[in-house]
């Protein structure tokens, strides 16, 4: 027996694919909206995180960049090519840099000068005594160990933070350094290496820079630093 459908019922399936065709532009509307804000918020993140690059840095108020990475073998060249290019003071490399404009408080009961400028926090005075670079390390680990102003996070300047105090004329205390810190401290360590056996410091008491041997007679203070 043939069994024939009641016209009800084609009108019913009628009714149900045009209700289905038009729910799937929804979904699909939908679903494409909610995508471009996804997009739109994943493009916003992408932006407002800065580039990671191969070395740390980080930007004066003054547009001045400085590196907080600390190089295993950093070349006369180059740091004569860095202080040149960012104007910054040495009196043998580059006599006529202005320096860091810089923006100096006084916190932590005067025991270290924040500078608005670069954002880094500095000790104001420093290690009393002056030491071999292995004594100096010892010297930041037990700044760590004794939370220093409250801190466990100092270390030796790289040679462009420490150069950077650097000024184009001598201060009180005869240094090229400003007399809100210690003057007590004429020449310091950095992080940075020459070569094997071989680190930058700054001297403060003559206004450059230069290496130094790291045996145990080679001695300079250290000013620590926190970023």
């Amino acid at each position: 027996m043939q069994i024939i459908p009641h016209k009800e019922y084609f009108s019913t399936i009628h009714q149900f694919k045009t209700k289905s065709f038009s729910f799937v532009p929804g979904i699909l509307f939908t679903i494409t909206t909610g995508w471009g804000i996804i997009s739109i918020v994943h493009n916003k993140a992408a932006v407002s995180e800065p580039k990671r690059t191969a070395h740390s840095v980080y930007t004066l108020a003054t547009g001045t960049s400085l590196r907080d990475t600390p190089e295993k073998a950093l070349s006369p060249e180059v740091v004569q090519s860095m202080i040149r290019e960012k104007g910054l003071f040495d009196s043998r490399r580059n006599a006529s840099g202005h320096g860091v404009s810089h923006q100096y408080e006084l916190q932590k009961d005067g025991k270290v000068v924040y500078d608005q400028s670069s954002r880094l926090m500095w000790q104001r005075a420093g290690s009393q005594n002056d030491l071999n670079y292995r004594d100096a390390k010892n010297y930041i680990s037990t700044l760590n160990k004794d939370r220093f102003a409250g801190y466990n996070d100092w270390c030796l300047p790289t040679l462009e933070e420490a150069i950077s105090l650097m000024g184009p004329a001598k201060k009180d205390g005869d240094l090229y350094i400003d007399p809100v810190f210690d003057p007590f401290q004429k020449r310091v360590w950095t992080s940075d290496f020459r070569n094997d056996g071989m680190v930058w410091a700054v001297w403060f008491d003559s206004g450059f820079c230069d290496y130094a041997y790291t045996d145990n007679n080679v001695r300079h203070y250290v000013r620590a630093v926190r970023r």
